[in-house]
């Protein structure tokens, strides 16, 4: 405490005086302006009046005069010095301060002789006692070394005869009492500042002695009595005095650490929340168990390995897509096949004769076969079909879903190409299991079960299912209900959307549908339909922080002091948020980050509008924080998706220029794709990040951001219209088509507490940490594994 005191005063003395030197440098600054504005406006009137009566003396052409004649206008010996000068520069007449009038700047003739203008100038000129003797060929003065300056005013006038110049006319006077002013003034406001300095001391000591050391005291003691079991937690707000705040918090944390004597099941109950946490090694068992002699087959567009051409070099590409991360475990587990569109420029360069790739390329351990689209397939069937058809159907974010018969055309085309691809790598497979990815092969769980009645089919409906009456609008509902039926396991993200798709089922087709057991019967064929909520992985070897949620449930109490491990993890989450604001430019402000593709349904515009709300209805968070959109480039060839781009860089622009300030913008766009490590750094050094998707089957970058605050700090704001609120309750919910309510959440965040900032991300976390995207790939494959083939089925492929 005694060194915080020091600490203090010596701020407070420090800050002082610099801000009482500043305003005092000021005031001299604008005293002396003062006082030679108005040197200089007298000396011009004086010039003024002087003028015409020289140039009439030097008309009358008698030079040996002239001395007596200036002698004359000089009257008092206080005036200004007077001299005249011919065109060369050479004195004529001069009257008062020789030394001031023998050394006057260099050029200092030049513009009132050559150009006939007036010139003046404030100069120091050596303070000596020279006569007329010492002056040298020039006509000056020489300085004599040591000797003191002395700030003279010298104002030239020229002097015409007609309209030829014939001279210039010279005037000095003494400016060295402006620069005495300016000394006084320091010296008085050096003592007020020593004074205001020693009162400020003494009543700084005082204030910290009453109002603070004296409180803070009490406190320690009262906290070590409750410590020895000595003292009562009612007890200890009156020892805060003013501090009721942090009363309040201490109180709090008192109150836990009294309920935690009684909680000594909690470390047992630690110990077993590890046997729920899956990992990839679990999962690979654990589905490896259950396939027995099978072998799973991935069909998806997107391949896990993409070969690019970057300049002379060819690279090895991996997509961020938590997918592969989930389903790679399982394939290496039983050398399965993965079945993907070959879309990079050097794909097929790294393929066998047979369009085969063993995967890693650093470790083989399955099989990735590409499939090869010429470009009008993929611009119908995949830009076409699927994204300006499908993808707007199922996010309702009121853009008008497009649908084409030629696209429709590409879409089934595309789908009996990768059937057949998928039915010849199972030739050889008993029993095999097919996982199929996303709406892009709404029409390959049919195909394959035609062809291959003994194999298990699964897929997974990454998108939305929009209630049946939405669904109508396209033309081919029937075609795409029969294909998926073809799958024994249906999965979507959560149960609203097995609901619409039920909903759908019964409104366009003959089926029969058991809402019980949330299955459809057609043709003899049974169809399961599940929520399984897709989730990101899990470092299983990150260090969760001590104060996790099992404690604050239990009333355990979190050590006085971090273990090592935690204090470098806290250190490097520190050191990653300085870096990044430093290389952003806004050390010192709240980062506020979102992290979406550049897609119509990720709310990125009304998230705009929201942040600028913010800054128009509570305008202190101007200059303190920032909002930096990651914003990747995507179907940039569909017109609504360049049409969004343009809407998003002209709002931006908009706000920085009605909000900007010297040195700070309010946003940050970054156009481009950004790796897992860039996006996670953002991660790690925003306080908020905004989900505000209109539409979302889940959105995985608000489970993103949890899994990477391994600080358990930072806000979630989350739509109320992704899968992920259904499951992340902590997130600050919100509507983003409200962007009042969007607003007034970030102001929630900026402004929400420590303690519940870090209580409502450890609860988030331990429900991503405990439902990650390897609990995920076991929940699908493990119901999948289960389906029973019927033996009529086998035998003869037939419906009943």
């Amino acid at each position: 405490m005694h060194f915080f005191r020091i600490r203090l005063v010596a701020a407070l003395l420090v800050g002082i005086t610099l801000i009482s030197v500043g305003s005092t440098y000021f005031d001299v600054l604008a005293h002396k302006h003062m006082l030679r504005s108005d040197l200089a406006r007298r000396m011009q009137w004086l010039g003024a009046g002087l003028q015409p009566q020289v140039e009439q003396q030097m008309a009358l052409d008698h030079p040996e005069v002239l001395p007596q004649f200036l002698t004359r206008l000089r009257q008092y010996p206080d005036q200004p010095g007077l001299a005249v000068y011919d065109t060369n520069g050479t004195i004529l007449a001069e009257t008062g301060n020789v030394l001031a009038l023998r050394n006057l700047p260099v050029n200092f003739l030049k513009r009132p002789i050559i150009e006939g203008k007036e010139a003046t100038a404030f100069v120091r000129v050596p303070d000596t006692q020279a006569t007329g003797s010492e002056a040298n060929s020039t006509g000056r003065t020489p300085a004599q070394p040591g000797a003191a300056a002395r700030l003279w005013y010298e104002d030239a006038i020229p002097l015409h005869n007609g309209q030829r110049t014939v001279g210039a006319l010279v005037m000095v006077a003494d400016a060295e009492y402006i620069r005495r002013d300016g000394v006084d003034v320091w010296r008085r406001s050096f003592f007020n500042i020593a004074a205001m300095v020693v009162l400020v001391a003494v009543v700084t000591l005082l204030m910290v002695r009453w109002f603070l050391l004296q409180p803070v005291t009490r406190a320690a003691e009262w906290l070590r009595r409750l410590r020895q079991g000595k003292a009562e937690v009612s007890d200890g707000a009156k020892e805060f005095g003013f501090l009721i705040p942090l009363a309040n918090e201490v109180t709090s944390l008192a109150e836990h650490l009294t309920r935690a004597r009684a909680a000594a099941e909690t470390e047992a109950q630690l110990r077993d929340a590890g046997e729920h946490v899956w990992t990839a090694h679990r999962l690979a068992v654990h589905v490896r168990e259950r396939l027995g002699n099978g072998k799973l087959f991935a069909v998806s567009n997107r391949e896990p390995y993409i070969h690019v051409r970057q300049g002379s070099a060819i690279e090895c590409v991996v997509p961020p897509s938590g997918l592969v991360t989930a389903l790679e475990p399982v394939l290496q587990a039983c050398d399965g096949t993965w079945i993907a569109h070959g879309s990079g420029n050097e794909d097929a360069a790294f393929v066998d004769a047979y369009d085969r790739l063993r995967v890693p390329p650093d470790d083989p351990r399955y099989t990735l076969r590409r499939v090869w689209l010429s470009p009008e397939e993929e611009a119908g069937y995949y830009e076409g079909f699927a994204n300006e058809g499908i993808w707007p159907l199922c996010h309702i974010a009121h853009t008008r879903p497009i649908f084409r018969t030629n696209d429709w055309d590409y879409y089934q085309r595309v789908n009996a190409k990768f059937a057949e691809v998928l039915i010849e790598e199972m030739r050889e497979t008993e029993h095999p299991i097919v996982f199929i990815q996303d709406y892009h092969f709404a029409l390959l769980p049919r195909l394959v079960k035609m062809a291959r009645p003994d194999a298990r089919v699964a897929i997974f409906w990454h998108i939305p299912w929009p209630n049946a009456e939405a669904f109508g609008i396209c033309p081919w509902q029937a075609e795409l209900l029969d294909g998926l039926l073809g799958a024994d396991v249906i999965g979507f993200h959560i149960q609203s959307h097995c609901n619409n798709f039920l909903d759908t089922v019964d409104r366009v087709l003959e089926a029969r549908t058991d809402r019980e057991h949330f299955s459809i019967r057609r043709h003899g064929h049974v169809s399961l339909v599940r929520p399984f909520p897709i989730s990101v992985a899990w470092d299983e070897h990150s260090i969760d922080t001590p104060n996790s949620v099992e404690e604050r449930f239990n009333g355990t109490v979190r050590p006085s002091s971090e273990t090592s491990a935690e204090q470098e993890q806290s250190k490097n989450i520190d050191n990653t948020a300085t870096e990044l604001h430093r290389e952003l430019g806004i050390e010192g402000k709240q980062l506020i980050v979102g992290v979406d593709r550049m897609d119509y349904t990720k709310g990125i515009v009304e998230r705009l509008l929201a942040f600028e709300h913010l800054l128009e209805e509570h305008p202190w968070y101007i200059e303190k924080v920032v909002f930096a959109q990651i914003a990747a480039p995507s179907r940039t060839h569909i017109p609504s998706y360049a049409a969004l781009r343009v809407q998003v860089q002209e709002t931006v622009e908009r706000i920085n220029r009605r909000f900007e300030k010297s040195g700070w913008s309010p946003v940050i766009l970054i156009e481009r794709q950004c790796s897992h490590e860039e996006v996670s750094r953002y991660y790690r050094a925003a306080g908020i990040c905004l989900v505000t998707s209109l539409h979302d089957g889940m959105n995985l970058v608000a489970k993103e951001y949890l899994a990477a605050r391994r600080d358990s700090d930072g806000v979630l704001i989350l739509s109320r219209f992704t899968g992920a609120a259904q499951e992340l309750r902590d997130a600050l919910l919100v509507n983003p088509y409200d962007i009042r309510q969007v607003a007034e959440a970030i102001r929630t965040g900026l402004e929400m507490s420590p303690g519940e900032r870090r209580l409502r991300m450890e609860r988030m976390r331990l429900q991503v940490k405990e439902h990650n995207v390897y609990r995920w790939a076991s929940n699908v494959l493990t119901d999948v594994c289960a389906v029973r083939i019927e033996d009529e089925v086998l035998a003869h492929g037939s419906r009943t």
